[in-house]
């Protein structure tokens, strides 16, 4: 095996890996299909780019210093590109991905045969370009823009009581209560049910839009609107709109809604004064 073919293999599966990790961070554990498929690709990039390096300079350490630049480069040209929301992980991405680059640049020198890798280079070709094909569909299917009443209906399957969680996935318990109202036009949402600071969502669609109405314990009502253009299938995101109530110094300016693929949810509340959103954690359905 030549070390072009070694960088590819190596790199492909330890790209599986580093993008598998993604599942320990509950933020983009929606899009840990798309996160795989990217880290992939990028392993096999930097695979190759190893093993073709490594053909030409015999050197353990010269090797792993390549990898960890190449890695390093990869890795923020994909930090770079925030999320749907705008956030962006430079670090969670970054260090590992440079890490990963100078394990396959070590493996690279020290595996394989210094020969001729032109069966090796179409073979990487036909794999760049297969796992490039996916990555187009996956992208497009994660980030396709949701129409309102598609992203409605998204709203009703969240129609029951939740067990909900605070912060963190296993933080202060509370109640979360979705239900479908008004002839079908309307998904009420009671967050912390029971509670003194209970508060009401409204989510009606106006033609082409999809419109949340926060009835606040602050005493306000901001109203926001659901952005297409930062919403996916599996993520909803509503920008601030205007705000009325008789307090409207601190007031909620943007929301988050994300779907799991195990049937959870999350939401992400901002607020106009504080830094940090608060999160819930829609965890069991009673």
């Amino acid at each position: 095996m030549n070390k072009i073919l070694v960088g590819l293999i190596v790199g492909a599966v330890l790209g599986i890996i580093d993008g598998a990790t993604a599942w320990f961070t509950p933020e983009v554990r929606s899009q840990i299909l798309g996160i795989i498929i990217g880290s992939t690709m990028k392993g096999i990039i930097g695979g190759i780019a190893a093993g073709w390096y490594a053909r030409r300079v015999q050197s353990v350490p010269k090797g792993i210093i390549f990898g960890f630049v190449v890695g390093l480069l990869l890795a923020f040209a994909v930090a770079a590109m925030p999320d749907p929301s705008g956030h962006h992980y430079w670090w969670q991405i970054m260090v590992p991905g440079s890490i990963l680059g100078g394990v396959i640049g070590w493996a690279t020198q020290r595996y394989g045969r210094p020969v001729s890798a032109r069966g090796a280079a179409a073979t990487a070709m036909v794999l760049v370009f297969a796992l490039t094909g996916v990555s187009v569909y996956a992208h497009d299917h994660d980030h396709a823009k949701p129409t309102s009443n598609a992203a409605f209906e998204k709203l009703k399957g969240l129609a029951g009581t939740w067990n909900a969680n605070i912060a963190k996935p296993d933080g202060d318990p509370t109640t979360v209560e979705y239900r479908v109202t008004a002839g079908g036009s309307v998904v009420m949402e009671t967050m912390f049910v029971g509670k003194p600071e209970e508060m009401i969502n409204m989510y009606t669609v106006d033609g082409d839009s999809l419109i949340a109405t926060h009835f606040c314990s602050g005493q306000n009502q901001p109203i926001l609107k659901l952005n297409a253009d930062k919403s996916s299938g599996d993520r909803l995101v509503f920008d601030f709109v205007s705000v009325t109530g008789k307090n409207t110094a601190s007031y909620i300016n943007g929301v988050q809604i994300k779907f799991g693929a195990d049937g959870k949810a999350e939401e992400e509340w901002r607020s106009s004064e504080e830094a940090s959103p608060v999160r819930l954690f829609l965890n069991t359905r009673r």
